[in-house]
Order: structure tokens, then sequence, then C-alpha cells
């Protein structure tokens, strides 16, 4: 009873332990930005890993499977992290940012409003 219960298990890992997912900058992103910023954006990327665990041994597919899992959570929160930088440098230091034009907008309206003139003045 203990294999039929461990089968679909080692199914399931079997495809994620084949893959580590690792950080890498987005080129095609840094080569297409107007603005140079220090930081760039990242993505994920899959790469083969072969752990060459034989297939009655469980301790070494379990081994790859946590670091598979692991491979993609950490990776992911350096990522994520990078890219939360990232934005924040490109909104603040780029001019064609979201930021920088919503800010250009709402100081135009007060430049571009003229006080009404007070009532008995000439205008």
């Amino acid at each position: 009873m203990g294999i039929l219960r461990a089968l679909p298990v080692g199914l399931l890992a079997l495809p994620l332990a084949a893959c580590v997912v690792v950080p890498v900058v987005d080129q095609e992103e840094a080569m297409n930005s107007s603005c140079e910023t220090y930081t760039k954006s990242m993505t994920l990327r899959a790469v083969d890993f072969n752990p060459n665990c034989s297939s009655n041994n469980g301790d070494c597919l379990a081994a790859a499977l946590a670091v598979s899992a692991g491979s993609a959570i950490i990776s992911g929160s350096i990522v994520l992290t990078n890219n939360t930088v990232h934005w924040l440098e490109y909104q603040g230091s780029c001019s064609d940012s979201y930021l920088n034009a919503a800010k250009q907008k709402f100081l135009a309206t007060f430049s571009s409003t003229k006080p009404p003139p007070a009532s008995g003045q000439k205008q």
C-alpha cells in the first residue's frame, strides 16, 4: 500500500526535479529602454538539472525536489526584489515614466489656470 501512495508523488516530483530556476537579466528590455538606469529588469529561466538519481533512491529524489523548489523560491524572491527596485529607480529618474508624466500634468494644471479677476477690477 505504501508504494501506491508514493507513486503519484514520485511521478509529480520527477518533472519538477529536472529543472532549476535561475534569475537572468532581461536583455531585450535593457536594449529597448530610452532611459539608462543602474538596475536592470530580470526574468526567471529554467535550466535543466540532472541529479543522477536511481529510481529506487527516495532520498536523492527528495533532495533534488528540494533543490528545485528552493531555487524557484530564492530566484523568484531575487527577481521580485530587483524588479521592484528597478521600477522605483525608473519612476524616479526617467522623464518618460508614468509618475513623472503624472507629476508634470499635475503641475501644469496650476500654471495654466489664472485666478479670476476681483470684482470691480478691469481685465
